[in-house]
């Protein structure tokens, strides 16, 4: 079944990411994931990657029916030596981000010429983000939950769990479409 994906999975390990292979259609898009962006996070509004800046979840669902798969990416990170793990994560996020980019940027040279990555939390490439232009636009990316994705049940599609509130250990997630 995997085939033509293993060797991007072989990738990703290797960049110590663990990746999970989704079908496009499988994937939970669901419209109350966008209260958390609107009414949950202080970052809503305040960077070009994040509602209500970017393509609305009905928009995202017309997206994905074009792709036919996808890799769930987990970057896991020991944090148990970290005192305040909210204070570490966009250093940590940030890092994911950069090698799940590679591996996006390695998927398109090996022929998935639509590869494209939804980002571990919200952009934060720049310290403040410019509300008019984006000045690293190859860089931008929106996070999966941005445009309705259930990471939570994307996780339980792929046999796994979800753990919050656990402050020994972190995970940075990011979805590959893939086609």
């Amino acid at each position: 079944m995997l085939g033509k994906f293993e060797d991007l999975i072989e990738k990703a390990s290797k960049m110590g990411l663990k990746a999970y292979f989704l079908k496009a259609g499988d994937i939970p898009i669901e419209n109350r994931i966008a209260l958390k962006c609107a009414y949950g996070c202080r970052g809503y509004g305040k960077r070009l990657s994040c509602p209500p800046h970017i393509m609305s979840i009905d928009e995202f669902r017309k997206v994905i029916e074009e792709y036919s798969s996808a890799l769930l990416l987990v970057d896991e990170y020991d944090t148990t030596g970290i005192k305040d793990v909210l204070e570490a994560w966009p250093g940590l996020r940030k890092d994911s981000f950069h090698k799940m980019f590679e591996l996006e940027q390695e998927a398109f040279r090996e022929g998935f010429t639509f590869a494209h990555l939804l980002r571990p939390g919200s952009c934060n490439e720049c310290e403040v983000c410019n509300l008019e232009k984006c000045v690293k636009p190859e860089m931008r990316r929106f996070a999966p939950e941005a445009v309705g994705i259930n990471v939570q049940k994307a996780m339980e599609g792929a046999g796994l769990v979800l753990e919050f509130c656990k402050p020994e250990k972190t995970a940075c997630l990011g979805i590959l479409l893939l086609e």
